[in-house]
């Protein structure tokens, strides 16, 4: 049986922003690599942060500092 399905590709870890200057922010502030940023054409504009490596969650690491 033949699959047409692409492998799946490197991780991604995105998120979204108000500004695409902020996701060069967000790089340095984490030191994740920037791979691309992704706008959309909405009003307001949907602005989304493309990084190299594993979906983070901003709720998890808020909650290291909770304890």
């Amino acid at each position: 049986m033949r699959s047409d399905r692409v492998p799946n590709p490197k991780p991604e870890n995105v998120h979204n922003v108000t500004d695409p200057e902020l996701c060069e922010k967000m790089g340095e502030k984490y030191h994740w690599r920037l791979k691309e940023i992704r706008v959309t054409r909405n009003t307001p504009p949907d602005v989304a942060c493309v990084f190299d490596g594993e979906q983070t969650s901003f709720q998890d690491m808020w909650q290291d500092y909770q304890d």
